[in-house]
């Protein structure tokens, strides 16, 4: 909202460059002297200069759509080019100097000159069309149009375009519609214009700098919750009079956080809750995830009290799921991987406690296991510093302003650049990175893998031959975690580069993870580069079957164990292995290591490491 006013005021704004000012006796057109009325020729004019800025702003923005620039790109050219604009409204004369914005008024001036000695329609159609490139070079208030245009999707660029457009629009008709009038008025009050512009340029400066450090958002909410405006009094009333539930105070906000017999709800405070949500909102077996506060004791929680740290609550996130699905474990793995869980003092660019990361638990089963992942967190090495994420009780939970949900939708273009310019993205590209992940993850699978194991150590005193019968194999399908079930039982894939084996580099065996027959060997494992375990060949002739798959309305070859799903088989391998590769889902396997091959029942394999 905040770029749309500015937009408009930009294009207000316009017509008080001083090379500009000279020009508005043409916009006056055909209007009788002493007449207060808007001439049709100077309709013509300033609807061709209407249409020359959409057109020449479309232009540039169209070199944006066939060229993939990394949005980070756009942060700093954004932030860089407003900062300018700001200085060049500060000091006029600097904008002046620049030769090609000299080069273009000049030969737009000459064009204006021709249309306007036609004295008819259509000289006044090249008049507006040529002022189109004196208006948008001579006044560097089009600058910041730009800026804000060509980093935004094209709809939200066509809507600050609008603003832009409008607010020229609107000024040229004021100056069409009182003539010569308040142009001498406008010349007689250049200085108190001046102070308008350079506070105009202050306000563009301190945009500039916003963007740069991610805090453009932050500071258009803070206008929201502040509630100054014609325009936010205009979108309370609607919320009143059409979405009532939205409008409560805090005590009507509060959410009971209770879970349902199918469901869990467990709540988690990130930093600012826009990514927090992000994170959890599009994942499979995630009922809701709710943008609110927690942890404190007042009743009236705002976003405008809370950030201003006058409450003890922290933004956080409620997330209702299905462990059927989605296990806790998982849940928690996510919240890890976007944050900086050793930050006392808050979250990347968010400084105060309000910002403060922690876990709020629902239940005693949820805080043995958010204890669990923590101090495997804790051991995992990832982090030099401790991890100072706090784990709390569930006290309570007040939902966000309505405008704060599902913000990563509503605002795409405006939470990207402030979850890159907080430095969150790039410090979870960096820590989170593929090795430093997996080695936590997995922590937990060795973790939630402990009872399969216990499993399947004693083949050689009980099932050496392996062969279960499809209602023992439907039993030990229950003990699986909601992924490895998933995998295994539903035929899904997991995460590439985001699993246990698909860079282990161990010696040893790969066990089917329900019945425990061996199914592949780490020497016949190789790196295809895809982020699944990837093998050349079974261990043994019948380890697996191969069956015809359809599911993706290609053909393709499955690999099944007794147990279920294993993954697919592709005629992409090493060619000097005989060109098969066994991609492989992490999540159906088991890893015993050859140091323990032979307590575990697998001695007859270690032939395959002499």
């Amino acid at each position: 909202m905040i770029f749309f006013l500015i937009s408009i005021m930009a294009g207000v704004l316009t017509i008080l460059a001083p090379c500009i000012l000279p020009l508005l006796p043409i916009v006056i057109g055909a209007s009788e002297e002493g007449e207060k009325k808007i001439s049709k020729r100077a309709l013509v004019v300033i609807g061709s200069l209407s249409v020359s800025v959409i057109i020449f702003t479309l232009l540039l923005k169209a070199t944006t759509l066939f060229i993939a620039i990394p949005n980070s790109f756009w942060v700093v050219f954004s932030g860089i080019i407003i900062i300018c604009v700001g200085l060049a409204i500060l000091f006029p004369d600097l904008w002046s100097r620049i030769p090609l914005v000299q080069k273009l008024n000049v030969s737009s001036n000459k064009l204006v000159g021709t249309g306007f000695l036609k004295k008819n329609y259509k000289g006044d159609m090249i008049v507006g069309l040529a002022l189109g490139p004196v208006f948008t070079t001579c006044s560097p208030t089009y600058l910041f149009i730009v800026a804000t245009i060509l980093p935004a999707s094209f709809v939200v660029g066509i809507i600050y375009l609008i603003g832009f457009t409008f607010g020229l629009a609107a000024a040229l008709l004021l100056v069409a519609f009182f003539g010569q009038t308040i142009i001498g008025k406008i010349s007689a009050r250049m200085n108190t214009a001046g102070k308008i512009k350079q506070a105009f340029g202050i306000l563009i400066i301190i945009v500039g700098v916003a963007i740069l450090t991610g805090y453009d958002k932050k500071l258009e909410t803070f206008i929201l919750d502040s509630g100054y405006g014609a325009t936010v009094e205009f979108e309370d009333g609607l919320i009143k009079k059409f979405a009532p539930k939205d409008d409560k105070d805090g005590a009507d906000r509060q959410v009971s956080g209770t879970s349902s017999a199918a469901y869990q709800t467990i709540t988690l405070a990130g930093g600012c809750f826009w990514c927090t949500e992000a994170y959890f909102q599009e994942e499979k077996g995630v009922i809701d995830a709710v943008s609110g506060y927690a942890g404190g004791e007042s009743n009236d929680a705002t976003y405008l009290k809370v950030s201003a740290g006058k409450t003890a609550h922290r933004e956080a996130v409620q997330v209702t799921y299905d462990p059927a699905v989605i296990s806790t474990e998982k849940i928690l793995d996510i919240y890890w991987s976007h944050i900086d869980p050793t930050n006392t003092k808050g979250q990347f660019a968010d400084v105060g406690f309000q910002y403060t990361a922690a876990i709020f638990y629902h239940n005693d089963e949820q805080k043995e296991v958010v204890l669990d992942s923590k101090s495997r967190l804790e051991k995992s090495g990832l982090f030099a510093k401790p991890i100072a994420t706090e784990v709390l009780a569930f006290s309570n939970f007040y939902k966000a302003e309505e405008y704060h949900q599902d913000y990563y939708k509503k605002s795409a273009d405006h939470y990207e650049r402030y979850k890159k310019g907080s430095g969150r993205a790039g410090f979870v590209e960096e820590t989170w990175a593929r090795d430093a992940a997996i080695k936590f993850l997995q922590s937990e699978q060795a973790h939630s893998e402990k009872s399969v194991k216990n499993e399947v150590k004693s083949n050689a005193s009980g099932k050496g031959d392996y062969n279960y019968t499809e209602e023992e194999i439907a039993e030990r399908l229950k003990n699986l975690d909601p992924l490895a079930y998933h995998v295994v039982a539903e035929g899904g894939t997991e995460t590439p580069f985001n699993n246990a084996y698909w860079n282990n580099k161990a010696e040893g065996i790969y066990v089917d993870k329900v019945t425990g027959k061996p199914l592949f060997s780490s020497t016949h494992k190789y790196d295809s580069g895809t982020g699944w375990p990837s093998f050349w060949r079974t261990i043994d002739d019948d380890s697996v079957t191969l069956h015809e798959d359809n599911s993706l309305s290609i053909k393709r070859t499955e690999v099944r164990s007794d147990a279920g799903h294993v993954g697919h088989v592709f005629d992409d391998g090493p060619e000097e292995e005989g060109g098969r590769r066994f991609c492989t889902n992490s999540a159906s396997l088991l890893f015993v290591p050859k140091e323990e091959m032979k307590t575990r029942g697998y001695e007859k394999y270690l032939y395959l490491f002499k």
